[in-house]
């Protein structure tokens, strides 16, 4: 019976302040296993930071898939799990961790990374603030110098999908108090032109994606930006693969198929959009 409540105690989320710095809910597992892949990441001093994208997320694989992990706590906390996520999730953690260990940062820096990526200019205070849209999200780190898009130089063509579907779905919401802010977070996003790689011609762009480069995967589905997202794992002479958090295997592996025959078999997915550290 110990053994079990010893278990217990590392998966109970915690909420930690550390002085004048990051107020965040984690766990001790979550934070044990952070320092593991920032310690890891420090010490590799060769290769990008896309190859270092590319450790952080192999350092992850085979931890389980769970949605909605930011939705089960109310306040809009900034939660920080390792051992749980979600597609966009994953991505986002293996960019902080990235990034936490090019500053030579400790865990409270990650927490300081995370809350920049995951809300609208930093801060956090409701619901709203977060980046829900995964096309807002990209923006935003593109607008810090982290990233940069490549969609146009590997070939994407102008993507004519407007987003609108939390302001129209709000009941699919249930801590959204705000509707008239989700629609106009829409209609900023709208506003501003967007590409993408189509399925049909994604086979032309392969040879333009890096190691590490972030893959989001646009959507068919009315109203939705992007349908998931995941790390391109490439290796020379080989196809490109990339490691996600997938839903259907419920946990984060390098998908079996190549990205072409992912994007292919995937009907709710038009096309790409791709990312790449500065």
């Amino acid at each position: 019976m110990r053994k079990w409540f010893s278990v217990l105690a590392l998966l109970l989320p915690v909420l930690v302040c550390r002085g004048q710095g990051e107020q965040y809910v984690t766990t001790p597992a979550d934070r044990v296993l952070a320092e593991t892949i920032l310690t890891d990441l420090q010490k590799q001093r060769r290769g990008t930071d896309g190859d270092r994208m590319v450790r952080a997320a192999e350092a992850l694989l085979g931890q389980p898939y769970v949605a909605g992990t930011l939705e089960e706590l109310p306040d809009e906390p900034l939660c920080i799990y390792l051992t749980r996520t979600d597609c966009i999730l994953f991505v986002e953690t293996c960019m902080a961790l990235v990034r936490t260990a090019g500053q030579e940062g400790e865990f409270e820096t990650l927490a300081w990374e995370l809350r920049q990526s995951r809300y609208r200019n930093g801060r956090r205070t409701r619901y709203e603030d977060r980046l829900h849209y995964t096309t807002e999200w990209a923006r935003q780190q593109v607008a810090r110098d982290v990233l940069m898009e490549v969609t146009g130089e590997l070939g994407g063509i102008p993507l004519n999908h407007p987003v609108h579907y939390m302001s129209q779905h709000p009941e699919a919401y249930k801590r959204m108090t705000d509707v008239d802010a989700i629609a106009e977070t829409e209609r900023r996003i709208n506003a501003e032109p967007s590409t993408y790689i189509p399925k049909e011609r994604l086979g032309d762009a392969l040879k333009g994606i890096r190691n590490g480069d972030i893959l989001l995967f646009t959507s068919t589905v009315d109203g939705l930006d992007v349908a998931h997202c995941g790390i391109a794992k490439v290796v020379p002479g080989q196809p490109v693969r990339f490691i996600h958090a997938s839903s259907g295997a419920k946990k984060v592996l390098l998908e079996p198929r190549t990205l072409e025959e992912y994007v292919r078999d995937r009907k709710t997915v038009s096309g790409i959009q791709v990312y790449r550290f500065r």
